[in-house]
């Protein structure tokens, strides 16, 4: 055993030696009071978990109805007022994604050729210069605390 291990022991047993202390009759007053004072309280003041379960849901309901307003009146003050109605069809889920990945595609593109060659050049040198750094950070912590003991 080597002179670390030996401390380590000897004061794990001092330690289990050491008689149990009891609480501060003052603590012990104080915790009960704030339990008894958590439990006193009404059901809207405690966590959500604790509500009667049709109270629960009235909220989620609210909630939901809150947010459903919120983005109608988001989308009113986008919209054009002047565009004419638009005549909704069914539109199959494929159709839909491809829709999506067009418009995605198109956005990149757009976006790639917008940024100048030497930004996008110099992020990807910024990028590989991060990651070796988190590995370098990694490999000194690694060799700092576990291979040296």
């Amino acid at each position: 055993m080597n002179e670390s291990e030996k401390l380590e022991q000897f004061v794990g047993q001092v330690l289990k030696a050491q008689p149990l202390r009891k609480a501060p009759s003052t603590l012990e007053r104080r915790v009960f009071a704030a339990i008894e004072q958590r439990v006193a309280q009404p059901w809207w003041r405690q966590s959500f978990l604790h509500w009667p379960i049709p109270a629960r849901v009235a909220f989620l309901l609210a909630s939901f109805g809150v947010v459903k307003l919120a983005l109608m009146g988001v989308m009113w003050l986008i919209t054009d007022t002047q565009t004419t109605p638009v005549v909704e069809r069914s539109v199959s889920f494929y159709e839909h994604s491809a829709s999506f990945l067009s418009t995605l595609s198109s956005l990149v593109s757009t976006l790639f050729h917008a940024i100048p060659p030497q930004w996008l050049a110099g992020a990807l040198v910024l990028t590989v210069l991060l990651y070796l750094a988190l590995f370098v950070l990694g490999a000194t912590a690694y060799r700092t605390l576990y291979v040296n003991k």
